[in-house]
């Protein structure tokens, strides 16, 4: 019974590997095929990848993603970190009121904050365009930073506090020397996660750019609309190695960050004193 469970288990986990690498391994395939229908295979070409990189609108939308990333992720990082400090010394009501409302944005579907932003917006008459976006993705990015960063605070010993005053550091000194390197490497962390949610969103971005440049995954929409072709393959794989890599690199950076903020953090003496 035990070795047919574990082969069940075995072939059930396979499938849903299967199932999720399938796809990607299909559009690596098709994004070196020459059949633009990609009916059949017709040999390797790079040509599709060079229509990718020459493309106007794939290159502006990248950089309009970029910046919307860019920006989502640093007031994701402040309002997670400044909320996470608020929690640590918050009363007990007032942390489960901001539990609360961390998790609303969790839970609730993407697509309602989209329209009721966009309504929101049309309603004072705020222009819609990279701003909006802007606002509209950090509503539910900093969530999810913020649960990360308080993952960390709950870990910081208070004694550290109270040793850095009692030896005339100022708050500001503190902050830098004590509580920043205690939440190491969340903060990372929490910026990757918010980054990656950013640069591959497309339903606040669809409702809430406007006439702008569209980013790249609103790009991409507007191209599979009608039908699919080997340079849509190209642009997602050149993402998807973009986003490997950015996630690797903060990863080992974050690593790296974390273990030298462990031998850094100052312990307080306590026979001394």
């Amino acid at each position: 019974m035990i070795v047919r469970r574990h082969l069940l288990v075995g072939v059930v986990s396979l499938l849903v590997i299967l199932f999720l690498w399938g796809p990607l391994v299909n559009a690596a395939i098709n994004s070196f095929n020459k059949d633009i229908l990609l009916a059949h295979w017709k040999g390797a070409t790079l040509s599709w990848y060079r229509a990718a990189v020459g493309d106007g609108l794939v290159k502006s939308g990248l950089v309009q993603t970029l910046i919307i990333a860019v920006s989502t992720t640093a007031v994701s990082l402040i309002l997670a970190v400044s909320g996470a400090l608020w929690w640590r010394r918050a009363s007990a009501r007032r942390r489960r009121v901001f539990d609360l409302l961390v998790y609303l944005r969790l839970m609730l579907p993407e697509v309602v904050f989209a329209v009721a932003l966009f309504l929101f917006f049309s309603r004072i008459g705020f222009p819609l365009g990279m701003l909006a976006v802007i606002i509209g993705q950090t509503v539910w990015n900093s969530a999810y930073a913020a649960l990360i960063v308080q993952a960390r605070v709950v870990t910081l010993d208070p004694a550290l506090d109270a040793a850095a005053v009692d030896l005339g550091a100022n708050p500001w000194r503190a902050f830098r020397r004590d509580t920043i390197p205690g939440l190491l490497p969340g903060i990372p962390a929490a910026g990757l996660l918010a980054f990656t949610f950013s640069f591959d969103d497309v339903v606040t971005s669809y409702f809430l750019i406007g006439s702008q440049t569209a980013p790249l995954p609103v790009v991409l929409l507007s191209k599979i609309r009608f039908r699919i072709t080997p340079e849509i393959n190209a642009i997602g794989m050149m993402v998807m190695v973009l986003t490997v890599t950015m996630f690797s690199v903060g990863y080992l950076a974050a690593s790296r960050l974390g273990a030298g903020a462990r031998q850094a953090l100052p312990l307080p003496d306590v026979k001394k004193r």
